[in-house]
Formats: structure tokens, C-alpha cells, sequence
């Protein structure tokens, strides 16, 4: 890229993709906007680094994975004060999900496993990154990259073929 105008069509282009990787670690809309502002503010000041990396793409999602879950810590911490002054601290927080359909389903439980795998799957199976992209978004190897794939997909395969032959949804 050497021209600005092809490092705005650069993030541009990635906009969709850190949404909704901050979407699924937020799990709030309005929290994964203010991380996408956030990481192209960043990215924009630093962009001479992030040209220079041998992924800028991975890069910036690890930026945009980074700033997620520091937002995700900081609601956590203000939900669950929250629930202490409404409740007491007394009562389990219970969520029951209302399965509408496959996809829906299938969401719920990528969202519940490990946050390694849970990140593996979703830049591999819904953002259609390749393996050394993921490694290094997640600095990690290729080898872990592959075994977090292969173990949160088994898991979510056992998860269907459970619901569905029993009805039965594991918390």
C-alpha cells in the first residue's frame, strides 16, 4: 500500500470482519462499533508498524481481539455489580436461549467454548482466514491453530448431535 487512499480501502475492507470479531467476544453491538472506531484510530497512528508487519490483517484483528476483551472484561465487572445491587448476590444468573434455528443454535454454542477455539473457529469457518493468519492473530503456531479447530469443531458437532437427538441443551 502506498498511498493513503489505499490504507483507507485497506481498513475499509476489514471493517465488517473486526465488527464481527468484536461482536462475538462483546456479545454487544454497541460495545464491538466503539472497537472498531477504536482500532482504526489506533491502527491510523501506528501505521507505519502495521505496514510493516508480515500480516498487517492479523495485525489489526489482534488489536480488535485485544481491545474486545478488555471491553468485555470492564462490562463484566459493571454487570456483575449490577446484579449484586438488583439481587442481593444471593441468585445464580440463569440465561435460557429461545433456539430458533440452526444457525442460531450453532452460535450459542460456538460462543460458549474455550476463547481460543471459540476465535480459531469464527476467523476460520466464518471469516475465512487462512491458518498462518490465524497463528498469528492469535500468536500462536500452526499446530495450535489446527488442534483449537479440531476440538471446537468435534465439540459443536457432540453439542448438535446432543440437542438434537435429546433435546437437551448442556450449560
Amino acid at each position: 500500500m502506498k498511498t493513503e487512499a489505499q490504507f483507507i480501502e485497506f481498513l475499509t475492507e476489514l471493517r465488517d470482519t473486526l465488527y464481527r470479531l468484536a461482536l462475538s467476544i462483546t456479545c454487544d453491538s454497541a460495545e464491538a462499533e466503539d472497537v472498531v472506531q477504536d482500532v482504526f484510530e489506533r491502527v491510523w497512528h501506528r501505521k507505519d508498524v502495521v505496514l510493516e508487519s508480515a500480516y498487517p490483517r492479523a495485525y489489526i484483528c489482534r488489536m480488535a481481539h485485544n481491545l474486545s476483551i478488555d471491553r468485555r472484561r470492564t462490562s463484566a465487572r459493571r454487570h456483575i455489580f449490577t446484579i449484586r445491587e438488583e439481587i442481593g448476590g444471593n441468585e445464580e444468573n440463569s440465561i435460557k436461549t429461545d433456539i430458533k434455528d440452526m444457525a442460531s443454535l450453532t452460535r450459542d454454542i460456538i460462543s460458549r467454548l474455550p476463547e481460543k477455539q471459540r476465535l480459531a473457529i469464527h476467523l476460520r469457518d466464518v471469516e475465512g482466514y487462512e491458518i498462518e493468519e490465524i497463528a498469528e492473530t492469535l500468536e500462536t503456531d500452526e499446530t495450535n491453530v489446527r488442534m483449537n479447530l479440531s476440538r471446537a469443531r468435534k465439540s459443536v458437532r457432540e453439542e448438535l448431535i446432543k440437542i438434537m437427538s435429546y433435546g437437551v441443551k448442556r450449560d
